[in-house]
């Protein structure tokens, strides 16, 4: 079937990222099988000269790339709500500025929305890869371990109750959802699950995907995850 539904991506960019990085993560949206209709990007605080020159690359391509700028870094929670504003479709998909897309990755999440109608949001199996991969093929040599999450909404309401049940940086949700239950909100390192047991109060239906819709960088990752703040 012919996928019908239009989305938007919306990334958030802090200047301790790496421009490369930032890059191949826009690379791997644009280069969808389903390509999206739009990229917010909400620039979280001042950003480095050279990611604001991969950002100008952006600026000029033909696909509408929306660029929100913050004053001061705000943190991701912060971000991501001010992005949502910008978002004209109803679907959005979230995606992190050091990770990379499978490309068919959101035509599959919009073939399965389609056929689900009742789902608000879904997303699938993350590759987790160390090294410097800039493309799929290369992350894919580098995976070390895969990040399942339970598919069925009976599954995901049994294991919302102790772990997140959605792997946040391969979502793809409906924007009335999402703001109906108040939308992302300030809590570090945890801002997803948060919202998901928002929504999830709220009787929104969650699904995932068993297809690996994702590479995620764990380098440094546990740095960033890791003490005393997260425990």
């Amino acid at each position: 079937s012919i996928v019908k539904q239009a989305y938007s991506v919306l990334m958030s960019v802090y200047q301790k990222e790496n421009p490369e990085y930032l890059r191949a993560a826009v690379e791997s949206v644009l280069g969808q099988t389903v390509p999206p209709e739009e990229v917010v990007l909400v620039c979280d605080g001042p950003l480095t000269e050279a990611l604001d020159g991969v950002i100008a690359e952006y600026a000029r391509q033909e696909i509408a790339f929306r660029v929100v700028r913050l004053p001061e870094n705000g943190g991701l929670g912060k971000a991501l709500n001010e992005g949502l504003k910008y978002c004209s479709c109803e679907w959005i998909a979230r995606m992190d500025t050091d990770d990379l897309s499978t490309p068919d990755r959101c035509e599959k999440q919009l073939k399965f929305l389609e056929e689900h109608p009742e789902v608000d949001v879904v997303s699938g199996t993350i590759a987790e890869f160390q090294g410097d991969a800039l493309d799929g093929k290369t992350a894919e040599t580098a995976v070390i371990s895969y990040k399942t999450v339970p598919e069925t909404q009976k599954e995901i309401a049994a294991y919302i109750k102790q772990r997140n049940p959605l792997n946040h940086p391969c979502v793809m949700f409906r924007k009335a959802s999402v703001e109906l239950s108040g939308g992302y909100q300030q809590c570090p390192y945890f801002e997803d699950y948060d919202l998901w047991v928002r929504m999830y109060r709220n009787h929104a239906q969650f699904a995932n995907l068993p297809d690996t819709l994702l590479y995620m960088r764990v380098d440094g990752m546990h740095q960033r995850r890791g003490g005393l703040r997260y425990a």
